[in-house]
């Protein structure tokens, strides 16, 4: 008997012992622990910010580019299931509901950790929300979740400027997962949304779903409230935008259209192109694949991403090397008949798009004689001609705020040696002189070089976004202000007589058509020739670049750059798209 109430005592002290410890010593633990068994928190992915043009204004009704709409994301996570069979078995059933293929959804839960939350699908409906929430005891562990989806609003004209969104891949969560970022999470792909993904996606919140024993939903509460990310205005002005895209309507190249004095972008424009909303689904694959594989490279920012010869608008930077290394008089006047033969152990001729007789520096950018161009060329040498086309910034990056940007491409005595095992040539030289040969540049280069010569040789950093916002756009979080990126040695009779040339381009030269707008225009066209028997009549690229007003104030400078592949030449197809957009800014008083 003393053995058994001992025994007994023994037992009853450590019943008591133990209900010490799970009441008063770990007491907070376990009942954190037991809230946790009854709660499901749900994350509520922010609504990212949204992207205005240039006009906003605070209490009016503004232009916006790029906004979300509210909807629903359906969601799981597979180790709350008991078995693998079960979760195999609901995800299906849900699938089959959602009308999504179960096997991609089982595909992507196999690659991760089961305790991550997979989304099965997104932007899902109200009313199926309903059906899953209603019918609980068939989607066990089946959970929906506030999302809101974007929505590019003007569909494929802004596609290469604002980007798109897209899921984010192992590779890029491997990298960002210590930044904040989680695996559900959407993140910018291209364009702004991806330069500025930070500053766009703001802070997810959760709400907190309290469940029963068989994870039936019996209430909720949010738990953290998601804060939406800032707002950015853009440089972009949507009808000069507008104007240039429905001008580059039937060409494949780019419209540039940029503030001399500022750098700001006021339209970007890129074709081919696509539809930012059709590819931001989930399941895009087969989408991204068809652009992807397609040869006009639509996904492909021809203002920042492709480079061609520049052709005939290269000769403002040999006009340049001429006049300020060798001293040249703009006054002096070479013949031309039409074509110039090289000569040498076997003469070369070279020709021109006709015989312009005898002119000066001034007629001969006017009028684009390259049998002008060929002889100063020469004269002057190649060396002088890459230095004035490097201090320019022809073969380095802008520094526009967008990803994806590359350089162009001047050659070198020492290049073409290392390369083809070959000494430079005169020929080279020639061709050299009027932008063609080994050189190539991209449009965006191309609006530096307008911008130095307006500018007195000062070059300003291009930029797409004017202000940072907060959610509510009350406050001005970020204010971006104009950045010289580079000062060019150039002095002012140097800049007077370009000027002068491309002025003359458009009252009697190859820019004529540009003479019948009521501002005075400065410009310059170019040919650039192909190699290619493709397009058969419209086998060369054509290119313009200029500005308005001419001997204006600067702070009203424009620059328009138009580059249209296989358009059979400037005046012929890039003119008239620049005739278009500098009538649009005319009629919105940029003038």
């Amino acid at each position: 008997m003393y053995f058994f109430l001992a025994l007994n005592s023994l037992a009853f002290i450590i019943i008591l012992l133990q209900l010490i410890n799970i009441q008063l010593l770990q007491g907070r633990d376990f009942a954190e622990r037991s809230r946790m068994n009854m709660e499901n928190n749900i994350p509520i992915p922010a609504a990212r910010g949204e992207l205005y043009d240039r006009n906003f204004e605070l209490g009016k009704k503004n232009m916006v580019v790029v906004s979300n709409r509210p909807s629903f994301n359906v969601t799981t996570v597979p180790a709350s299931f008991r078995d693998n069979k079960k979760m195999q078995e609901t995800v299906r059933l849900v699938s089959r509901l959602l009308k999504v293929n179960a096997d991609v959804v089982l595909g992507e839960i196999k690659g991760r950790n089961p305790w991550e939350r997979t989304v099965i699908k997104e932007d899902v409906d109200f009313d199926t929300v309903v059906t899953i929430a209603t019918h609980h005891d068939k989607f066990p562990f089946i959970d929906w979740e506030d999302s809101s989806v974007r929505v590019y609003n003007h569909a494929n004209m802004f596609a290469h400027v604002v980007g798109y969104i897209g899921v984010i891949s192992k590779e890029e969560y491997a990298q960002l997962k210590n930044q904040g970022y989680r695996h559900y999470q959407r993140i910018g792909k291209n364009g702004i949304e991806s330069q500025y993904d930070r500053t766009l996606r703001g802070r997810d919140g959760y709400v907190r779903r309290v469940v029963d024993v068989h994870n039936r939903v019996e209430g909720e509460e949010i738990g953290l409230e998601p804060q939406a990310g800032n707002n950015l205005v853009l440089t972009i002005d949507y009808g000069i935008q507008q104007a240039a895209y429905e001008a580059m309507e039937n060409y494949q190249g780019a419209a540039l259209v940029i503030k001399a004095q500022t750098g700001e972008v006021l339209a970007m424009v890129s074709r081919p192109d696509f539809d930012p909303n059709a590819i931001i689904a989930r399941n895009n694959f087969d989408i991204i694949q068809m652009l992807t594989n397609d040869p006009k490279r639509p996904f492909l920012n021809r203002v920042i991403q492709s480079r061609f010869p520049p052709a005939s608008t290269f000769k403002i930077i040999t006009a340049i090397a001429a006049l300020e290394d060798e001293r040249w008089n703009p006054a002096t006047s070479l013949f031309c008949g039409g074509t110039f033969t090289l000569r040498g152990f076997v003469d070369t001729v070279f020709f021109d798009y006709r015989a312009h007789g005898s002119l000066n520096l001034y007629w001969a950018i006017a009028r684009s004689c390259s049998v002008y161009f060929y002889q100063l060329g020469l004269r002057i040498g190649p060396t002088v001609i890459f230095n004035y086309a490097s201090h320019f910034g022809l073969d380095q990056r802008t520094g526009i705020d967008l990803p994806g940007e590359i350089t162009g491409f001047i050659p070198s005595k020492r290049w073409k040696l290392r390369v083809f095992g070959q000494s430079w040539y005169d020929g080279d030289t020639v061709n050299l002189s009027i932008g063609q040969g080994f050189i190539s540049v991209t449009p965006i280069e191309m609006a530096n070089v307008v911008a130095g010569i307006v500018n007195n040789g000062v070059i300003y950093r291009p930029v797409l976004v004017r202000e940072v916002r907060s959610p509510d756009n009350r406050t001005v979080l970020q204010r971006f202000t104009p950045q010289r990126q580079r000062e060019i040695p150039i002095s002012p009779s140097t800049l007077g007589i370009i000027r002068e040339g491309m002025r003359l381009a458009v009252t009697s030269g190859t820019c004529s058509q540009l003479s019948r707008l009521p501002v005075p225009i400065a410009g310059k066209t170019g040919t650039a020739q192909t190699r290619s028997n493709r397009y058969e009549e419209a086998s060369q690229h054509g290119w313009f670049i200029g500005y308005a007003p001419y001997d204006g104030p600067l702070e009203k400078a424009v620059i328009v750059v138009v580059f249209v592949e296989y358009g059979r030449g400037g005046a012929a197809a890039a003119v008239p798209v620049a005739n278009k957009i500098f009538a649009k800014m005319i009629q919105l008083g940029y003038f």
